[in-house]
């Protein structure tokens, strides 16, 4: 089995490092296709990039799975959305996911969700916990294990009117890529937003609860345009006003404003607004990943 990671950067030179260093040191029974694409840097990214490949060339860094092919490329793109577009084009791999270049794996990531596809062949798509690190890498929280329902994500719910789909703890095949090409270009800021809503035309989002990537999160950042951002979730998908999501809205927007100590009075709620039954979930039990019934939202 094979990963294709593309990391999209452009002058990041602050944390590149820790970036390219959490994708080559993962350990386990695959290989690596880690592709970075450059904007055209203009600080010492080219440099560190060009660090990594001497050391991979010369044999000085230890790899701990079969092989690792590192690949990068320095150009003017049209964004971010384009840099990985133009990734994926040349990928080879199984499995493919994207690393922002200020992000981080955690080091079981790719050991675990190798075992779960080959556990699991019907599953599509994953994701796991997202941890919040700061500017210094040091943990601000670790997020709850969320379960995402496939008509919700179809409707554009999740990062809108509910919890978001943290683009770096998310995995998938590569045929359901196949079945998307590309990421569309127009949208600068929500481009994840539109691939999830393409990907559950197809396919379930499985979650597994056991930590698989570190969001940082920096001031200034592209991710904080939450204005921006809502802007070009209307347009990918516009919330239509029906029972159901009137439901969804009122939920979520009850469950932000009063104490999370009613959370079993919100669990019951849940229940009774959308006749949830048992949700399945991937829990790793032993090293090997196990399919469990979990009774709520939340795992």
């Amino acid at each position: 089995m094979k990963f294709s990671i593309i990391t999209p950067v452009y002058n990041g030179e602050k944390y590149i490092a820790e970036t390219i260093e959490s994708v080559l040191s993962q350990k386990g029974d695959f290989s690596i296709e880690y592709i970075i694409c450059d904007g055209g840097s203009t600080d010492g990214t080219i440099d560190i990039i060009k660090h990594y490949e001497k050391l991979l060339m010369e044999k000085q860094y230890p790899i701990k799975c079969h092989a690792v092919s590192y690949i990068w490329f320095s150009k003017k793109d049209n964004g971010m959305y384009d840099a990985i577009n133009k990734g994926f084009s040349i990928a080879t791999g199984d499995i493919h996911a994207w690393l922002n270049s200020d992000d981080l794996y955690q080091p079981r990531a790719f050991e675990i969700v190798s075992k779960t596809f080959q556990a699991f062949p019907q599953i599509k798509w994953l994701k796991g916990i997202t941890c919040i690190i700061n500017e210094s890498s040091n943990l601000i929280k670790k997020l709850p294990c969320y379960l995402y329902n496939q008509k919700w994500i179809k409707l554009g719910v999740y990062g809108r009117n509910a919890y978001f789909i943290h683009q770096d703890s998310v995995f998938w095949k590569n045929d359901l890529w196949g079945k998307i090409n590309n990421i569309d270009e127009r949208f600068e800021l929500a481009g994840d937003y539109y691939l999830w809503t393409q990907f559950a035309r197809h396919s379930s989002l499985w979650s597994i609860n056991i930590p698989l990537s570190s969001f940082r999160k920096i001031e200034g950042q592209l991710s904080g345009d939450m204005n921006n951002y809502r802007k070009e979730q209307n347009i990918i998908s516009p919330s239509p006003k029906n029972w159901l999501t009137f439901r969804i809205k009122l939920f979520f927007w009850l469950k932000s404003k009063i104490s999370s100590m009613f959370n079993p009075c919100f669990l019951l709620l849940y229940k009774l607004l959308f006749w949830s039954r048992n949700k399945y979930y991937i829990e790793i039990q032993d090293s090997q990943p196990t399919i469990k019934k979990a009774r709520s939202y939340i795992v």
